[in-house]
C-alpha cells in the first residue's frame, strides 16, 4: 500500500519518538558518575547551543527543503544516540548532546511547518490542529514504547544498550523522510536573504499582539517543561528507583502527553482553562509528597499537550508560511533562553536541596504564567476571534 504525504508524517514521527534511550537516561548518567549539577550543566550546553542555532535551523527550513533538514535531523539523533551511548563522562557526553541539540533545531518547528503546508495545498489547513495532534501523537507513542523497552533493556543488558540500539529507527526514519515531497506551496514562496527572514520573522512576533503575549507564556511554560524533561526523572527517584519502573513511569507520561494532544483540538475556545489546568497539578505537587503527586505529575501532561498545541495552532494561523518556521524558531529561543540559567539554578536545587523545593519553584513559575494570561486576556480576545477565553 502505498503511503500518501500525511501517512508518511505519522510513520516518521512515531520512528522519531522511538528512542529507547529516554526512559533511563538518567539513570545513565548517574552510572557513569554524573550527578545534578552535571546534568543541569550538560541541559545549559544543550540550551546554549538551540539558542544560537535554533533560529537558523527554522530559516534553513523555510529558504532550503524542510524535507532536507528533517533528513539531517534524523541522522543528528542517530549520532546523539550513538556518542552519548559509548561516553564514559560528562565531557563526551555533552558532545552527544550537542548532536541532540541538532536533532531539536532540526525537526522542531520544521515538522510542524510541513505539516501546515501539506495539509494546505490538499485545502484541509483548517484541520491542521486535530492532525498535528494526531502526529504528535505517535511521535509521544512511539516514545512511550520506547521508554518501556528501554528500561527493560537497561535491567537485563545494560544501560549503554537502548543507546546504540535507538541507531535502527533513526536511520529506518531517514528513509522514510527522503520519500517525502517538499509542499509546493512552500517551494512557490519568495526565498528571502537570511538577515531579512530573522527581521520578518522577529516583526511578526512583535507586531501581532496575539502572537506576541503566546511567546510569553510559551517561555514561562519552556522552565515547566525543562523541569520535567530534563529532571523529571531525578523528581520519580524521589518515589521509585529500579530501572524497569521508570522507564514505565516515563512512558505513562510520554502516553498521557499523547493525550492530551488527541483531544487538543476539542478545547481551542478555552486556552485559560487549559493554563488553569496545567498549573494546578504543580501547585498541588508542591504540597502532596507521596506517590499520589506522580499522578498529578500525568494529569499535568495531558493538560499540557493541550494548551501547547492550541497555542501552537493559533501561532500558525496568525503567520504567513513564508515565515512560518521562523517565527517559531524565533518564539521557542526566547524559551530557551530563560532556560539556560534555569538549568543550573534546578541542577543547584536538586543537589543543595530537594525535588519537592525545585517543584515548590516551578508551581511559582507557573501561577506567573496563568496570571499573566489572565491580566492581557481582554486584548488578546480582541486580537483574534478563534480563542474565546
Amino acid at each position: 500500500m502505498k503511503l500518501g504525504q500525511i501517512q508518511k508524517l505519522y510513520l516518521s514521527n512515531f520512528l522519531t519518538g522511538l528512542v529507547f534511550w529516554y526512559g533511563i537516561e538518567k539513570l545513565f548518567m548517574r552510572s557513569i558518575g554524573i550527578n545534578a549539577i552535571g546534568i543541569g550543566a550538560a541541559t545549559a550546553a544543550l540550551t546554549i547551543f538551540l539558542v544560537i542555532f535554533d533560529i537558523p535551523a527554522g530559516i534553513l527550513a523555510d529558504k532550503w527543503s524542510r524535507r532536507g533538514v528533517l533528513v539531517i535531523s534524523a541522522l543528528s539523533l542517530a549520532m546523539a544516540s550513538l556518542l552519548t551511548g559509548i561516553s564514559h563522562g560528562l565531557s563526551l557526553y555533552i558532545v552527544g548532546e550537542l548532536f541532540y541539540g541538532l536533532y531539536i533545531v532540526t525537526s522542531s518547528g520544521t515538522y510542524q511547518a510541513i505539516i501546515y503546508d501539506s495539509l494546505h495545498e490538499e485545502q484541509r489547513a483548517d484541520q491542521y490542529s486535530k492532525i498535528n495532534g494526531q502526529i504528535y501523537a505517535f511521535f509521544l507513542v512511539g516514545a512511550g514504547v520506547g521508554d518501556i523497552a528501554g528500561g527493560f533493556m537497561g535491567h537485563s543488558y545494560g544501560y549503554r544498550a537502548p543507546y546504540l540500539l535507538t541507531l535502527i529507527p533513526c536511520l529506518l526514519n531517514a528513509l522514510v523522510i527522503v520519500t517525502l515531497r517538499e509542499p509546493r506551496f512552500h517551494k512557490l514562496l519568495d526565498k528571502q536573504r537570511m538577515v531579512r527572514q530573522v527581521g520578518r520573522a522577529a516583526i511578526t512576533v512583535s507586531r501581532i499582539k496575539l502572537v506576541r503575549n503566546l511567546a510569553v507564556v510559551l517561555s514561562l511554560f519552556a522552565v515547566i517543561e525543562l523541569f520535567k524533561l530534563e529532571f523529571g526523572q531525578l523528581y520519580m527517584f524521589r518515589y521509585v528507583s529500579a530501572a524497569q519502573a521508570i522507564g514505565v513511569l516515563w512512558a505513562i507520561y510520554a502516553f498521557s502527553a499523547a493525550l492530551g494532544s488527541l483531544i487538543a483540538h476539542r478545547f481551542s475556545t478555552h486556552v485559560s482553562g487549559l493554563i488553569t489546568c496545567s498549573v494546578l497539578p504543580l501547585v498541588l505537587m508542591s504540597f502532596v509528597d507521596n506517590r499520589l503527586s506522580l499522578v498529578l505529575f500525568m494529569i499535568q501532561a495531558v493538560a499540557t499537550a493541550a494548551l501547547l498545541n492550541q497555542i501552537e495552532t493559533t501561532i500558525q494561523d496568525h503567520t504567513p508560511s513564508a515565515v512560518r518556521a521562523s517565527v517559531l524558531s524565533v518564539i521557542t529561543t526566547l524559551g530557551r533562553v530563560v532556560a539556560v540559567p534555569s538549568s543550573f539554578i534546578l541542577g543547584w536545587l536538586f543537589k543543595e536541596y530537594n525535588s519537592l523545593i525545585a517543584v515548590r519553584c516551578i508551581a511559582v513559575i507557573g501561577l506567573v504564567a496563568l496570571a499573566y494570561w489572565l491580566i492581557t486576556t481582554k486584548n488578546i480576545a480582541k486580537a483574534s476571534q478563534p480563542i474565546k477565553i
